[in-house]
């Protein structure tokens, strides 16, 4: 299934996507009918927001801390293990582990 952009939403209202960010962030300068399109646009096409596009777009990045107890149970050093090796996936995604 395809992910609803504010492209589709855009596309559907007939409006820019300048328009659609306006009205999505509650920012003035557009018109109340022009409002109501791009609702009732991102309600028909059922929109909802990506955080993490927002966020990839304001070059926001996501920090994750992870308390591990210390100690020789093997869990917890499968644990450890796993978070680190993560982290360096991650890092690349903006997200500092």
């Amino acid at each position: 299934m395809k992910r609803v952009t504010i492209h589709d939403v855009a596309e559907t209202a007939g409006v820019s996507l300048a328009t659609v960010d306006r009205v999505l962030n509650g920012r003035p300068g557009v018109r109340k009918k022009t409002i109501e399109k791009v609702k009732q646009a991102a309600e028909t096409l059922n929109y909802k927001p990506d955080v993490f596009a927002a966020g990839l777009a304001k070059k926001r990045l996501y920090r994750l801390h992870f308390l591990l107890p210390n100690g020789p149970n093997a869990f917890m050093e499968d644990l450890t293990h796993e978070a680190m090796s993560h982290a360096e996936t991650m890092s690349g995604d903006r997200m500092h582990v």
